[in-house]
């Protein structure tokens, strides 16, 4: 898989996410719209690859003591760029 540029990626590599489809956000419960529009021109790590060619992402914040949401972004290459590869330091 490609980013935006070009790069090759892979899982644990650190990207940022440059564009959220429109349709999504008009799919998303209100409660959960602040937490993925955040993501956008934000940094996250490669979780996965999808059958259909797109990376997933994921924000994880504190809903509550001792509580965990998050919100997962499938991403197609003109959606991310890389911006350092997993391992590197620098």
């Amino acid at each position: 898989m490609k980013d935006l540029h070009g790069n090759e990626v892979a899982v644990g590599d650190i990207v940022r996410v440059l564009q959220i489809d429109q349709w999504l956000l008009d799919l998303l419960p209100a409660d959960e719209l602040p937490h993925t529009l955040a993501m956008l021109n934000n940094e996250y790590p490669i979780d996965d690859f999808s059958e259909d060619g797109k990376i997933s992402v994921t924000n994880w914040w504190e809903a509550g003591p001792e509580q965990w949401a998050c919100s997962s972004l499938y991403l197609l290459a003109h959606e991310f760029e890389l911006v350092k590869k997993a391992g590197r330091t620098g």
